[in-house]
């Protein structure tokens, strides 16, 4: 083992800052051999951001867990892993724990998945500050909490020991996560993608919270992502990984404005965004497909008897037109997903009118792309026998003709025939999500209704998705109604945008106006909120701004 635990200072500010982390010619092997992560070495000294970017399956997670020693299974290690002066692979149980106590702390993607969902945060703080202050009374281990909170900017602190995770926004539990994180003031910080199904003005919050810890502790931070809009506004250095090896680092200045690596540079060409100035031809706008009239829409609070009703929709009134891609856009709670089950008749509305109009007198079918695309797919059959079954179910008897159909739609949306063979956690997140764009599409539909289909999934496979968004409108003039709060997917692929807050619909404008500098306050908090502004050409930059 190299060094103590824990040694040398650090705070302060010098010409050569210590190196925090540094990892050398890591190899990770599972058992039977097979190496996933190869020859990997990066540096990362004292107060920098350094963020390890790359695809599903490149080996960022695993190289970060291993950090931590908290690998899913037992690997072969080579080469070494040295973090505040420990040599990770080396050390004792005991000094494990004091290392994974003081040395590292980590932000996990999913905080209600971290944290405990049938104890209080107070509960969970206290028995976490117990390891640090073992002699402490539970009195002080309290208060400690409470200014825990405070640091990472909860407000009502002290109230918020009292309530479960679950009782909490995604926001609040990943600062509750940020405050767990930093107890022991560690010397890293490790932030496995910790914003992914955050809103942007929320995502914005979380990362300029970790920025002002950062400036304020001397903290070290190694963020895990794939969002490389992050990257490019946040980062001061980055690693690029394929396949489990390195391929590029450096500055994130030099790497972004020209990557040496084929891998790299197409990264960084999917993540940038073309801004959608094409008018909709006036030929794709004959009547509307979806039409919301003064729509009110409130729910009882949970687990109370009276009360005030949560308002989820309030006299929310807008339109999808055939051939029409249309946003629907704002944060958590502002009643996009509450206007996507009422047109799909999931929920009822209170009060106004839902409309799905033809004019060949035929109804109207719409067709739900969900947000988690493997938990809506059966996981015991396999694609082909789900696309046979809803095509049977709606009285295609001849299989021919089923197996004509199902081959026609996989082609349109660049789903492989092979892969109809598969069972749902075989494939790929991008392979995944074109199958449930497939499954909706068999049935002919003139409107889909698509519920944050990007957020999980990488920046090539985000381009591949809209590109077949694009040739559902262009081809088969679908109307499409898409909930987001990725304002980059936005500004490339809709035509129209229609922004909710608090039930209420409080914009409604073409995309060619959406960044005109004369929005509601509330729209262009959403705007300034975007990640990686550099990465959007020609759309959210000065030349664009109001004089």
């Amino acid at each position: 083992m190299e060094g103590g635990l824990g040694n040398g200072p650090r705070t302060g500010r010098n010409d050569n800052p210590r190196r925090v982390c540094i990892v050398e010619n890591l190899g990770v092997a599972i058992e039977g051999g097979r190496q996933i992560i190869e020859d990997v070495s990066f540096t990362i000294r004292q107060g920098e951001y350094f963020a390890l970017v790359g695809e599903s399956g490149s080996g960022k997670s695993v190289t970060c867990h291993a950090m931590m020693r908290i690998l899913p299974f037992r690997p072969k290690i080579s080469g070494r892993i040295i973090v505040d002066g420990s040599d990770v692979w080396t050390l004792s149980p005991g000094h494990l724990r004091q290392f994974r106590q003081r040395s590292v702390g980590m932000i996990f993607q999913d905080p209600l998945a971290a944290l405990n969902p049938v104890r209080r945060i107070g509960a969970q703080m206290v028995e976490t500050l117990r390891l640090h202050h073992p002699d402490a009374p539970k009195s002080e281990l309290e208060d400690r909490a409470v200014e825990a909170l405070r640091a990472v900017r909860v407000a009502k602190p002290g109230e918020r020991l009292s309530v479960y995770p679950h009782q909490l926004s995604g926001g609040l539990n990943q600062r509750v996560m940020i405050a767990f994180a930093l107890m022991g003031d560690p010397a890293l910080l490790v932030a496995d993608e910790p914003t992914t199904a955050l809103d942007m003005s929320v995502q914005a919050e979380i990362l300029d919270l970790i920025d002002e810890l950062r400036a304020a502790k001397g903290l070290t931070v190694l963020m895990v992502t794939h969002d490389l809009g992050i990257v490019a506004d946040r980062a001061t250095g980055l690693a690029v990984m394929q396949g489990g090896r390195l391929v590029e680092a450096g500055p994130t200045r030099d790497v972004v404005a020209a990557p040496k690596a084929e891998y790299a540079r197409k990264l960084f060409a999917a993540a940038r965004v073309e801004w959608n100035t094409a008018p909709l031809p006036p030929a794709m706008r004959p009547v509307p497909v979806l039409r919301f009239e003064s729509v009110n829409k409130s729910y009882a609070p949970q687990g109370r008897a009276g009360g005030e009703r949560v308002v989820a929709a309030e006299k929310v009134s807008f339109e999808v037109g055939a051939g029409e891609i249309v946003a629907l856009v704002g944060e958590s709670g502002s009643g996009k997903t509450t206007a996507a089950k009422m047109a799909m008749g999931l929920v009822q509305p209170d009060s106004g009118r839902i409309e799905l109009p033809r004019n060949d007198g035929r109804p109207l079918r719409p067709q739900m792309v969900f947000q988690h695309p493997r938990d809506s797919l059966d996981a015991l059959m396999t694609l082909d026998a789900q696309f046979h079954e809803v095509l049977r179910v709606h009285g295609w008897r001849d299989a021919a003709r089923r197996e004509a159909r199902i081959g026609e739609i996989c082609d349109s949306v660049g789903l492989g025939r092979a892969l109809l063979h598969r069972r749902p956690g075989f494939l790929s997140g991008g392979e995944a999500q074109r199958a449930v764009i497939a499954r909706a599409l068999l049935l002919e539909p003139d409107l889909l209704l698509a519920d944050e289909p990007l957020s999980a999934v990488d920046v090539q496979i985000q381009k591949q998705i809209v590109a077949c968004f694009r040739r559902l409108r262009d081809e088969l003039g679908i109307a499409i109604l898409l909930i987001t709060h990725d304002l980059r997917i936005v500004l490339e692929l809709a035509d129209r945008v229609v922004v909710m807050r608090d039930g209420r619909v409080v914009e409604d404008v073409p995309l060619a106006d959406f960044a005109d500098g004369a929005r509601d306050p509330y729209t262009q908090r959403l705007i300034d909120a975007i990640p990686g502004r550099n990465l959007v050409a020609g759309s959210v930059t000065e030349e664009r701004a109001p004089a």
